[in-house]
């Protein structure tokens, strides 16, 4: 039987790997392999992209056809009470569009756009379009994403320091000093192997800093296992060293930076053991990796969430984290910090139809939470989510009347679970719409739920994490039953309320449209698919970069030499964050929930919780139904050092209970040095959906979800960022009443 072979890209996770995709004249998956040709993955695939085939081929539980609760009637009554209880019944996709595009038209004139909240997850290649769709709905921004602790507060501090709009991930493959703070890429990414090899062949340093001493640690010449929420104290220290050893190019820091004098005397008091005693690390380990970082250039950091994302201090950590890169200096260059065009198209004006012109944080402009954290206003450009879920409630200070999500299960994605589910059962939602792949807990509740495409049974896809390449993707497989990708989703919504806006005629026409519009490729679909990559650099051949682009006049606007910041420099002194309250300096704040700054808290909840621990199955609340990841972990656990185990009497392999102040959640306890002795570390996935095949239960939004522990409040002052690295709680044996 001869099989279709299909080149594409695998979107399980962020590391975004190059997939051969093998199907039968049945429409099934028979294997799926790593693309070797795929230069930037080169073959790697993980367990998680393979169990495509089960996605794709068991259809147990999968949503297959749009459907509407029976007893929910969008012209008569809607029954709100019965959400959760109600049957649901086929409609066509036709009927499901209409039914949208009336109830947004409807609320818009009676309420105004802003009462029209469309919610997004984690970034699933429909980014631009869910932006371009709110423009047509007369919202400006997400409208709903969890930026205030998904990456953007990494990206800000990269942006006003740097100048650079994105997380600013290193050139690991050909670092001399590789850093990875607060991230595990053994688990995603293809090049912690070349690491490996640079490292065994005396070419490479490798330092690790992450709570969890993980899978790259044992490898680490050093390995530093901070206090969460810290970060910064530890950057300082790094600076500190840098600056009193002379670890730093003087003819960079004069052309090419701002502020260094008045950074220096910043980090002057900042000894290696000032930030050990904050950090509760070894100072000669901080000496240690600030002589690598010094010495071993050029360095490259990958960066995750925990350092700079999910606390109430993340942008004064990024902060001193950009500012660090800033002053190695090795920036756009081989081995050191890529400048990639490509990540800001998904945030052009001519594909969100934002106006550059207007500055989103003026005060005509309406958003819920936006005066409490004018920065998230201004440069998120979501409502803030606390402050939605209180609308929806309260109706205060705007109502809020409808609620679209589209690849996201609100009560397994935002902090503080019991209010969120509080505004999603509450009757002052007139339509609750879910677009997913299975019924997840917030479609069980939803009004109207849509069934979603995968990676491999769709045309679409987006360049945003692939830094200078144009990666060659295609449709594996037809989607089951009337799965709609989230692309044809937005347009055919759009095309309802804004037709103008949304010309295309089909998915494969707006693939093209951006190719052309954003990188001057102007092709056809088959034309596409005759190369396995193209190069987003200008003048640059296949996969070619272009180095020190800020020297070439390519990053700034007018053509200028310089970074895209005020001053065309890095900025360690930035008046622009100053313009929003903050330290024009980094520095370090503590945790506004920790055992120093609230010491009679931590007497009833003495330990720091990590949630969103990455694990090798799953991504984020998705797939524990599905059999070939769920065997992996079958069973919820959080991690706990042995001896804090053995203080409060928890088992290994037993169930605990976990408390804070919000929230309390069960899971089996995981007894392990991995862990910081005084944190417990909560994985992401929190167990949601039963596998069936492997007779193993769900534990839907409120069991083993650890969002449930972390309060909304108080939250980032300018950002709204909130603690879910460095809250406080409590443990004991058992399951209690769940």
């Amino acid at each position: 039987m001869a099989l279709k072979k299909t080149r594409t890209m695998c979107t399980t996770c962020h590391a975004r790997c190059g997939v051969l995709v093998y199907s039968d004249e049945d429409n099934q998956i028979v294997k799926i392999e790593g693309d070797p040709d795929n230069i930037k993955s080169k073959g790697v695939i993980c367990g998680s992209g393979m169990s495509e085939r089960e996605i794709h081929n068991n259809l147990e539980g999968r949503l297959l056809y749009p459907m509407k609760r029976v007893d929910w009637d969008p012209k008569g009554d809607r029954h709100p009470e019965n959400r959760g209880k109600s049957e649901f019944e086929r409609i066509t996709w036709d009927e499901a569009m209409d039914i949208i595009a009336d109830e947004c038209l409807r609320i818009k004139e009676e309420y105004g756009p802003e009462a029209i909240i469309t919610g997004q997850g984690t970034g699933r290649v429909a980014n631009h379009w869910h932006c371009r769709l709110n423009s047509s709905l007369g919202l400006e921004g997400w409208s709903l994403v969890p930026t205030h602790v998904c990456l953007m507060p990494h990206i800000l501090p990269n942006a006003f320091t740097l100048g650079v709009f994105s997380s600013a991930a290193g050139d690991m493959r050909n670092s001399h000093c590789a850093v990875l703070w607060g991230q595990n890429p053994a688990m995603e990414t293809a090049w912690c192997k070349e690491v490996f090899k640079n490292q065994a062949a005396g070419m490479t340093k490798l330092i690790v800093i992450d709570v969890r001493f993980h899978d790259m640690s044992k490898h680490a010449d050093v390995a530093l296992q901070p206090r969460p929420g810290t970060d910064a104290a530890l950057a300082m220290a790094f600076m500190h060293e840098i600056i009193e050893n002379k670890w730093y190019d003087p003819e960079f820091i004069e052309n090419w930076t701002y502020g260094f004098d008045e950074l220096a005397e910043r980090v002057k008091d900042w000894t290696p053991e000032r930030a050990a005693e904050i950090c509760q690390v070894d100072a000669d380990d901080i000496r240690l990796a600030a002589e690598y970082m010094g010495n071993w250039g050029p360095v490259g950091m990958c960066i995750g969430l925990g350092p700079g994302c999910m606390h109430t201090n993340a942008i004064q950590n990024g902060r001193a984290i950009a500012c660090l890169q800033g002053m190695l200096g090795h920036l756009d260059v081989k081995g050191g910090i890529p400048i990639p065009l490509s990540f800001s198209v998904m945030l052009d004006d001519k594909i969100t139809l934002w106006d550059s012109a207007k500055d989103p944080g003026r005060p005509e402009l309406f958003t819920f939470g936006g005066e409490e954290h004018p920065l998230y206003k201004s440069f998120g450009r979501s409502n803030d989510p606390h402050a939605v879920f209180n609308a929806i409630i309260t109706g205060e200070p705007r109502p809020v009347k409808a609620y679209i999500a589209i690849a996201n299960d609100p009560l397994l994605c935002y902090e503080n679970t019991n209010l969120t589910y509080q505004a999603m059962t509450s009757p002052n939602l007139d339509f609750v719409c879910v677009k997913d792949f299975y019924m997840s807990p917030t479609a069980k509740i939803a009004d109207m739920v849509l069934p979603s495409a995968d990676w491999s049974e769709r045309y679409s896809y987006d360049e945003e994490l692939d830094g200078n390449f144009l990666f060659t993707f295609d449709k594996a497989v037809d989607a089951p039953g009337e799965c709609w990708c989230d692309w044809r989703f937005f347009l055919e919504w759009g095309k309802r309320i804004d037709p103008d806006n949304w010309w295309w005629n089909d998915v494969q026409e707006m693939v093209l449209w951006r190719m052309k519009e954003f990188y001057g490729f102007d092709m056809t679909w088959d034309e596409f698919q005759s190369e396995k990559y193209r190069s987003t650099e200008p003048g640059g051949k296949q996969g070619e970069v272009v180095e020190k682009k800020y020297e070439k006049g390519m990053l700034r606007p007018d053509g200028s030499l310089g970074l895209p910041t005020p001053t065309g420099r890095i900025e360690f002194w930035c008046e622009s964050l100053a313009a929003f309250g903050y330290d024009p300096l980094p520095d370090f704040e503590e945790p506004s929930e920790s055992p120093v700054s609230t010491p009679e808290l931590a007497e009833e909840y003495p330990l720091v919780v990590v949630t969103g621990i990455r694990i090798y199955s799953f991504f984020h609340s998705a797939w524990t139904n599905i059999p070939a990841q769920r065997k992996m972990y079958p069973d919820p656990f959080v991690m706990i050092h042995p001896n804090d185990a053995r203080k409060y009497g928890i088992t290994d392999g037993e169930w605990m209970t976990v408390e804070s102040r919000v929230g309390h959640m069960i899971s089996k306890a995981y007894v392990t040095r991995e862990i910081k002795e005084g944190v417990i570390g909560v994985p992401r996935p929190g167990w949601r959906d039963e596998c069936k095949e492997l007779g193993l239960p769900g534990y839907g939004w409120d069991k083993a979800n650890g969002n449930v522990l972390i309060p909304s409040t108080p939250a980032e002052p300018g950002y709204g960022a909130t603690p879910m690295r460095s809250s406080l709680v409590k443990v004991y044996p058992g399951r209690g009443d769940l």
